[in-house]
């Protein structure tokens, strides 16, 4: 069973549209085709929301008076984290693991 269903809804249903999609419009492969410039700044904004994903959980980033990061964060990390990191999942996987 999945926590908070709602959260997945709104997640996992636009992806999975997208991905049919993009599956029949034949846009994956501007995807396996990406130059290698892209692909590195997809892999560095994933990281650096990794670093902004722990900074925020440390509470390091709480050096702003009247500005409470950690909410401010919840709400835009999960739409802005996860796009860069699908591509980069994607271009990887295909880079490395595809036959």
């Amino acid at each position: 069973t999945m926590v908070q269903w709602r959260y997945g809804i709104g997640l996992y249903v636009p992806f999975f549209t997208a991905g049919i999609i993009a599956g029949r419009n034949d846009w994956m492969k501007s995807v396996e085709e990406m130059e290698t410039w892209c692909v590195w700044m997809l892999r560095t904004i994933a990281v650096g929301f990794w670093v902004l994903i722990f900074c925020t959980v440390g509470g390091w980033l709480s050096f702003i008076p009247n500005f409470n990061v950690f909410i401010t964060a919840n709400y835009l990390i999960p739409p802005a984290y996860a796009v860069p990191m699908t591509l980069a999942l994607i271009q990887f996987f295909h880079q490395y693991f595809n036959g």
